[in-house]
């Protein structure tokens, strides 16, 4: 072999052997049985950010390709105490492995004591989002109990008003469903009207159909024929809500493709679906017997949304994404479900990839073309300094860069009045409830 050529494949392997991985089971510490969905989070001074994965049916995990150095591991699931280990070694070429045994968390004998209002979120919720009324239950402890309203359901199709979604409180429906299929059309639409200095009509914007719109990296986590994301940053326009985008990108070929998002009632208060305003609310459960409808997905193909999020507890997980699909000749349903880790939730806009800063740009641009109540307090400037803050090389695209522009002429086309002044000032706004407007 030539010295060149032998020098050239020499550079190409060296990053592969560079890289070693690690692995290990996760067990209960009373009976040794594996334990499913732990998430286990590895740090290092050699990463740029935590990478976390979940174990699987027989308690196994393993991260793959980690540089050479020293790691940290942290295991965590509800009901069971959180474990780290320290000083992991990680060489060149070879794998490390960590076993380790979770006790369950101790759990508190309920005491009997008197109701007295309780200090979280809900407690603080508009009166049309619940009803809650302590109970004394039959092991002489009090419980509050929560029902969704008489008066004005929280995610009854009347009050879906004004073009767009409702809030729904998590304890009359936990559960956030939408179809893999997005018809895109609508944003061509909006960018021909915009491109003709006209407004398009609020009713013909389709939040969904913004969002999708765009390209998505492969950022994510495999499982099964799926790449998943899930990450999150605070809203930039409603106070005291996550912004959560969620993309599901197939991989592979895949078949009567569903997608449920079951969000923790302990964790979260309340959420609002972005777009998608034609489905029925409350959706059924995710199984063979529900007529929701299901679409295929096409290898690269993906469905990205946009939930808004009332977090009102610490949580290691704030919900849980489930895939439900057929692949192949068989016509077995497959699932494959993720923990949505409240670690991926970050700190600032800024903080957050820039591809899911995109995402909400674009879902923020299409609810301000609906006049929506959500955006009152995100208006132009500030929607152009979010759109600036999606940063290179990902806002040099021409598609990017065409989204700027288009924002740009909204802003000067858009002479409408705030619909919601009067009964609601902008500087009072209440961000979990929307003003009757009356006739």
């Amino acid at each position: 072999m030539k010295p060149t050529l032998y020098l050239f494949l020499l550079l190409l392997s060296a990053p592969a052997l560079a890289a070693g991985s690690l692995a290990g089971t996760v067990v209960r510490a009373s009976d040794k049985r594996p334990l499913a969905e732990v998430r286990v989070t590895a740090t290092s001074p050699g990463l740029t950010e935590p990478r976390s994965t979940v174990t699987d049916a027989q308690g196994g995990f393993r991260f793959p390709q980690l540089a050479e150095g020293v790691y940290a591991l942290r295991f965590e699931k509800e009901a069971f105490q959180a474990l780290s280990r320290t000083d992991v070694t990680v060489k060149a070429g070879q794998e490390a492995r960590v076993d380790v045994a979770l006790s369950a968390a101790a759990q508190a004998r309920p005491a009997v004591l008197a109701p007295t209002p309780l200090d979280n979120d809900r407690e603080r919720a508009p009166g049309w989002t619940l009803q809650h009324l302590p109970v004394l239950v039959p092991d002489g402890a009090w419980q509050t109990v929560y029902r969704a309203s008489s008066g004005k359901p929280g995610s009854g199709v009347e009050t879906r008003g004004f073009g767009v979604n409702p809030t729904i409180d998590t304890e009359e429906s936990r559960v956030s469903e939408f179809p893999v299929a997005v018809d895109t059309r609508p944003y061509a639409v909006a960018r021909d009207y915009l491109s003709r200095d006209v407004l398009p009509a609020e009713g013909a914007v389709r939040t969904e159909a913004f969002i999708n719109s765009f390209t998505t990296g492969d950022e994510g986590e495999s499982n099964g024929p799926f790449q998943l994301y899930v990450e999150g940053f605070p809203s930039p326009g409603r106070k005291g809500y996550h912004v959560v985008r969620i993309t599901v990108k197939a991989r592979e070929a895949v078949r009567e493709v569903g997608v449920q998002v079951e969000f923790n009632q302990r964790a979260v208060a309340r959420y609002r679906l972005l777009g998608y305003e034609y489905l029925t609310p409350n959706p059924e459960p995710l199984d063979p017997g529900d007529e929701t409808e299901r679409f295929p997905l096409a290898a690269g193909q993906s469905v990205t949304t946009i939930h808004e999020v009332k977090l009102q507890a610490p949580s290691i997980a704030f919900g849980k994404l489930r895939v439900r699909y057929e692949q192949g000749t068989s016509t077995l349903w497959r699932r494959v479900q993720m923990l949505m880790p409240s670690s991926m939730l970050r700190s600032d806009y800024a903080r957050a990839a820039a591809s899911t800063r995109l995402a909400y740009v674009a879902a923020a641009f299409a609810e301000k073309l609906r006049g929506s109540f959500w955006t009152r307090a995100l208006d132009w400037p500030r929607l152009l300094t979010l759109w600036e803050g999606i940063g290179e090389p990902l806002r040099g695209r021409e598609d990017v860069v065409e989204l700027g522009a288009l924002i740009r002429k909204a802003q000067a086309l858009d002479t409408r009045k705030d619909r919601f002044e009067r009964l609601a000032p902008t500087g009072s706004s209440d961000f979990d409830d929307v003003p009757p407007l009356g006739n």
